[in-house]
């Protein structure tokens, strides 16, 4: 179903309700309350959103931004209030959940790409919101990176920004203390240029980008006797679309990694909506920020082969914590 991508989208007003049973003895219908749950409803539509406990802690999505701007101020403590603005909203239809990106709005945090040939390849970092009515995901706070040129992004491991918290009165007050490790964070920005350049002196044939964007986004083609025609539909039309993205990034960037990260964060920042593909938006680009860490810290074994790395992924899973929310 088609997902939400507009701010208008997940800010609207939500109320906590009472939950009642409801069921029939001898033709008599008859109502109970259940004391240790409640539903959090859209106010707009009725609709519930959320069966939770009693001390669940409601965050709204528009307090949940307003947390998001104190921690873009604590992570970038050179930046003021009314210097970030919201650049992506994800949610799918329900709105059980929502993450919202909050960007800079000068270049003042931006950094480049020293070993850029034909222009300057200038990133960017953002802070992305996690919430939810659902109970489901934890309300969340992670830092990502992205391409200014083009918008494609990852997320990086939860070692920089450390938030996340449950859903409840114990653990969420009226304000909220971030634990932000900055020297890692400054320690991360060089590793991470260098790992960029590290990608570019890593030949990949043209016949390996398809089974390493695959392995690294964790894309199973199904199999052809136990899945449908429409699902054998989808991954070709699955396949035809990475195809389309490998041949546009080689021929920008040539048969190296460099080609193949931008092949997989452009299809994690734009997943199409596909059966083959299982996962949102946010844990694909937490699986190219994953990756990223991973490879570049494999490339540097004096072993190390491009093949062998893609037998690795595709029997390999990314870290449970990745999708713990």
């Amino acid at each position: 179903m088609p997902r939400l991508k507009t701010l208008d989208d997940v800010l609207f007003p939500v109320a906590e309700h009472p939950v009642f049973v409801s069921f029939t003895t001898r033709g008599v219908e008859r109502r109970l309350p259940v004391p240790d749950k409640k539903a959090i409803v859209n106010r707009n539509t009725q609709r519930v959103l959320g069966i939770v406990s009693r001390d669940y802690r409601l965050v709204t999505n528009e307090e949940a931004l307003g947390f998001a701007e104190q921690c873009c101020r604590t992570v970038f403590p050179e930046t003021k209030r009314g210097e970030w603005t919201e650049a992506a909203v994800d949610a799918p239809s329900t709105a059980g959940y929502c993450h919202i990106d909050l960007v800079h709005k000068t270049a003042a945090l931006d950094f480049g790409d020293v070993r850029a040939v034909d222009r300057p390849e200038v990133f960017g970092p953002f802070i992305r919101v996690t919430n939810s009515y659902n109970g489901l995901r934890a309300l969340g706070f992670e830092i990502g990176f992205f391409r200014k040129v083009c918008k494609n992004g990852l997320i990086v491991p939860d070692t920089i920004v450390h938030f996340r918290y449950s859903h409840s009165h114990r653990d969420i007050g009226r304000t909220i203390q971030f634990v932000i490790a900055t020297e890692r964070l400054a320690r991360f920005k060089k590793a991470f240029l260098d790992s960029l350049n590290g990608l570019r002196d890593c030949v990949v044939e043209r016949a390996q980008f398809g089974p390493l964007i695959m392995g690294v986004l964790q894309l199973r083609e199904p199999l052809p006797d136990k899945s449908g025609p429409r699902v054998l539909e989808d991954w070709r039309t699955l396949r035809t679309h990475l195809e389309k993205l490998i041949s546009q990034y080689c021929a920008e960037m040539g048969d190296n990694a460099y080609a193949a990260f931008n092949a997989i964060t452009d299809f994690a920042s734009d997943p199409p909506e596909n059966r083959c593909v299982r996962r949102d938006r946010h844990s694909l680009q937490k699986l190219a920020g994953w990756w990223l860490t991973s490879f570049n810290d494999e490339v540097r074994k004096p072993d190390f082969t491009i093949s062998a790395h893609i037998e690795r992924l595709a029997k390999k899973r990314a870290p449970s914590s990745d999708f713990r929310f």
